[in-house]
């Protein structure tokens, strides 16, 4: 039974770690599932746990998840095929398809099997802070860079830009992981760091610091963040623990993260693994408020920057959902 309690769901996940034994026969062709996911805190990392757990659960193959300090460590992992399957942002996944920063390198092994929830990211700032906008931000400490994911330096830079702020405008900070930079906001280090919306950095972050923290809003020319950065939009934020203490809304950045794999994997198990999530996203919906905006039939996108696996797509042919638009935009992914 999957459960919505983080603190207990922590609790039976960790680097590495394998679920109890499964109840179904373990499929001939996969003996085993490595999930690659962003650090302990991120919403990244408790999905892939759920979908770790339920792909046991469902189908009898171990399967473990290894926690990175971020993306830009293991795309590299998923082209080789060295772990099964990766969480990774619909940005990271456009990166490295096409060789842009900080890749350089296109690996072109990369494949999506599904859509996994949005994405919520906005600067973060101390609850007494006199910062409420992204201009606000011209002449502060700004965390901008992450060694560990590259890729999401070019989705801040694009928040700053609705602001007019670029590089000159602010003191930019490089931190090793998104830990690292929730960490420097709580010492008061710096003045604004870039995170998840209500991601458990952020809940630890508003319980330790006096007066909590706040999200800031969107600057004024919001068409700056998707011309920038495609693949990105700005939403409302939705609510939650820091959002409901707040006297409006603020709006922030939205993006996707993927289930992805490589392709390495035969294509009756991405049709199995593709089959279980599917099958049984409603379950994980029910029981992880962060999938709660990303219904069944959200799970294949036509707009994705990489192509689908083989296996996905006789699975999505399968049930429907392939369209004529979801073969045009693989064919061209493929060209």
């Amino acid at each position: 039974m999957l459960i919505k309690s983080r603190s207990l769901f922590i609790a039976w996940i960790g680097t590495g770690i394998i679920f109890a034994a499964p109840i179904h026969a373990v499929h001939a062709q996969l003996g085993q599932v490595t999930i690659g996911t962003n650090p302990a805190g991120t919403h990244s990392y408790v999905v892939a746990g759920a979908v770790a757990r339920l792909l046991q659960n469902e189908t009898g193959i171990r399967s473990i998840i290894r926690p990175f300090s971020g993306s830009s460590v293991y795309m590299p992992l998923l082209h080789r095929g060295e772990i099964t399957l990766g969480m990774n942002t619909n940005i990271d996944s456009y990166l490295v398809y096409n060789g842009r920063e900080p890749y350089n390198v296109a690996m072109s092994n990369v494949r999506l099997l599904t859509r996994a929830f949005p994405l919520y990211m906005m600067y973060m700032v101390r609850g007494d802070s006199d910062l409420h906008r992204i201009e606000d931000l011209r002449g502060r400490r700004v965390v901008v860079s992450i060694r560990a994911n590259r890729a999401l330096e070019f989705l801040f830079r694009a928040i700053l830009a609705t602001g007019g702020l670029s590089g000159a405008d602010f003191d930019e900070i490089t931190v090793g992981g998104l830990a690292d930079g929730a960490r420097l906001l709580t010492e008061g280090r710096v003045d604004a760091v870039a995170i998840g919306v209500d991601t458990a950095l952020t809940l630890q972050a508003h319980a330790t610091i006096d007066g909590g923290v706040r999200y800031l809003t969107m600057g004024q020319d919001e068409s700056r963040l998707s011309e920038l950065m495609p693949g990105s939009k700005v939403s409302p934020a939705p609510l939650g623990p820091v959002t409901e203490s707040l006297g409006g809304v603020p709006r922030v950045s939205e993006i996707s993260h993927y289930v992805n794999t490589g392709v390495h994997l035969a294509e009756q198990d991405a049709y199995l693994l593709t089959k279980t999530i599917h099958e049984n996203w409603q379950m994980l919906r029910d029981n992880f408020a962060m999938l709660a905006n990303m219904p069944p039939e959200g799970l294949a996108p036509a707009d994705n920057p990489i192509p689908y696996h083989e296996g996905a797509i006789r699975y999505f042919r399968e049930v429907g959902v392939w369209t004529e638009e979801h073969q045009n935009n693989q064919a061209g992914l493929l060209e």
